[in-house]
């Protein structure tokens, strides 16, 4: 990868797969930070309070708070603002869902839709996590709208994987050897 990717430089269009850009190891995306758009990881863009292109903050509450509860680290990791990235990108979006039917052009309605329906189900839960995960995952949820809800949980466990562990330094929080061909520039 060039230095464009590195934080603070200009970025100028890189074209790269969903394996590309995990290898990386860098992540970075363009985020609107205070009316400015910055390159940063998805953590730096959630601790810096990023501006959503796509997602509503309550879809962003609940996808921060299941994200976490599938892969512990999730929210600090920035899922809601990698998956909001990746939504604002159209074809060039690199979710998980892309390769599992749901292309590019149809995924803010698909991600909007399940994201609007786990507000719901976490407000009618009382904030209780684990029961809405456990309802999603027999398609249970009363007035679910969008994909199934067993399958948008399976998504987002996967998009919240990439974020985590999908770097060297998760590699090394797993204890497993990372062995890229081509070592990332710097991590996230």
């Amino acid at each position: 990868m060039s230095d464009t990717f590195a934080a603070g430089k200009s970025v100028d269009a890189v074209q790269c797969d969903r394996r590309q850009f995990l290898r990386s190891g860098t992540a970075l995306g363009l985020f609107l930070v205070a009316g400015t758009w910055v390159a940063l990881t998805p953590a730096q863009a959630r601790e810096k309070k990023f501006t959503a292109q796509v997602l509503t903050s309550s879809q962003i509450g609940a996808c921060e708070q299941l994200g976490d509860a599938l892969v512990p680290g999730a929210a600090v990791a920035g899922i809601a603002a990698y998956i909001d990235s990746q939504l604002a990108k159209g074809t060039d979006s690199l979710l998980m869902a892309r390769y599992l039917g749901a292309p590019p052009n149809v995924q803010p309605g698909f991600y909007g839709a399940a994201l609007d329906s786990a507000v719901s189900a976490l407000d009618a839960a009382k904030g209780d996590v684990e029961s809405v995960l456990d309802a999603m995952g027999s398609d249970s949820i009363e007035g679910w709208q969008g994909p199934p809800a067993s399958f948008f949980s399976f998504l987002l466990r996967a998009d919240a994987l990439d974020v985590v562990y999908g770097t060297e330094k998760g590699f090394a929080e797993l204890a497993i050897p990372y062995m890229a061909h081509i070592r990332p520039e710097e991590r996230w």
